[in-house]
């Protein structure tokens, strides 16, 4: 349930440097001031350089804002007082299991891709953040996305099919994942040769090599599932069928997302296109969002930064390679579109608890289920029909864990009670 761009790793998550900063606010400034800098995205009036250097620019002075320094410790170095609210259940399956049990109410409305996104979008079912609004700022949503092909993601099997526009192509992509098979196949046997020919006394070389052929035997193993699932798709004329129609849908979107155009033989342009996606969210849950940031704006004259919006399992899948918090779940949080996370990492102690205040007073209402975490973000999860889901159901989604993984250990949770001075808690 993390930032997306904290899933790269601590480091990251900790401070963006200026490098980062800037990367950021050239994604988003696309939206901002109508102007993609991109080869491959045709857009309409673009500003000159000299333009806007002479004028003031809003998401940087909203940045400024985010960043600016307090005088005080901010982030997981202030003291605060977390809410019982925000805190863990002393059984840590439950904060997953009551968002489960009301997701499942809903399972039509999961996204796994990004391709999934685009009905709910044109049927109003997902509704846009721009980037920066009059009392919040999208920072770093997306920040992670590449701008690799889109892709199919196929739950069964949790493999990604790559969207192809023919079925000549389709039948390219099967044949090149059965040629990568065999230099797989061929690396390995060669690795298991040269480890067989190393001397027994070089136990170096013999180690060196062995971690070699362990690696490129798990390489294959991996290749071999891919191109098991994507032959698979295209033998059966309805899968082929659907991977060529979910190119189409992305490919009719891109040509005029309301205005803009991206051209999906583009790296830069698929990146923008799928960050333009993640920063969509459901309407009942926006309403909530711009309840607490209107307030927080109020209060502290600062814009609210939202580090997540929607993920598709396909991409929360990505996030959990590298990020501990992300879930893992068939059915994460943030694929509904019902959850977002704010970021704290800049907040102080009072900025932090009237945060942490108003959330913690709607999860008593049931309209929230929530959650500080240790890196930088708390995440919220609006109830789609409002109301907290019956705890039979929550116990029943616990049940199945407890059944799946009956050897699992609980992690203990954080104390009940006291204040939280240190990341990582």
């Amino acid at each position: 349930m993390n930032s997306d761009k904290l899933c790269a790793g601590r480091s990251r998550s900790i401070s963006l440097n200026a490098t980062q900063r800037q990367t950021i606010r050239a994604l988003s400034a696309f939206i901002v001031l109508a102007a993609i800098p991109c080869a491959g995205c045709k857009r309409a009036a673009v500003t000159s350089p000299s333009t806007v250097a002479e004028t003031v620019d809003p998401w940087k002075e909203a940045v400024d804002k985010i960043e600016q320094d307090r005088g005080e410790p901010v982030g997981g170095n202030a003291t605060v007082e977390v809410p019982e609210q925000l805190k863990h259940y002393a059984d840590r399956r439950r904060f997953l299991a009551v968002q489960a049990a009301d997701t499942r109410m809903r399972v039509d409305e999961i996204s796994g891709d990004f391709a999934d996104l685009v009905p709910l979008i044109q049927r109003g079912e997902l509704a846009e953040m721009k980037p920066l609004g009059s009392d919040y700022i999208l920072y770093g949503v997306g920040y992670s996305v590449s701008g690799e092909p889109f892709a199919h993601y196929d739950s069964g099997t949790r493999q990604a099919i790559p969207l192809a526009s023919t079925e000549e192509t389709f039948r390219e992509d099967v044949q090149q994942a059965l040629r990568a098979v065999k230099e797989s196949t061929s690396r390995l046997e060669l690795l298991g040769a040269e480890w067989r020919r190393a001397p027994k006394r070089d136990r170096r070389r013999r180690a060196t090599l062995l971690k070699e052929v362990a690696k490129a035997r798990k390489a294959l193993a991996s290749t071999k599932a891919r191109t098991s699932v994507l032959a698979a798709f295209y033998a059966d004329p309805e899968r082929r069928k659907s991977i060529l129609a979910e190119h189409q849908l992305l490919s009719d979107l891109a040509r005029d997302f309301e205005g803009e155009v991206y051209d999906l033989n583009n790296f830069d342009a698929r990146r923008l296109l799928k960050i333009r996606l993640l920063g969509f969210i459901r309407p009942e849950a926006r309403h909530v969002l711009i309840q607490i940031a209107d307030g927080y704006k109020s209060k502290f004259d600062r814009p609210l930064p939202v580090s997540s919006l929607v993920r598709p399992v396909q991409y929360q899948q990505e996030l959990a390679g590298t990020n501990a918090n992300a879930a893992r779940g068939p059915t994460p949080p943030h694929s509904t579109g019902l959850a977002f996370d704010l970021y704290y990492r800049y907040m102080s102690a009072a900025e932090q608890e009237y945060l942490m205040s108003v959330i913690a007073h709607l999860k008593d209402e049931g309209r929230v289920e929530a959650l500080r975490e240790s890196r930088d973000n708390i995440h919220v999860y609006v109830f789609g029909n409002g109301r907290r889901p019956d705890e039979k159901l929550i116990a029943g989604v616990i049940a199945e864990e407890r059944s799946s993984y009956p050897g699992k250990k609980l992690r203990r949770a954080s104390p009940r009670k006291g204040t939280s001075r240190k990341r990582g808690r």
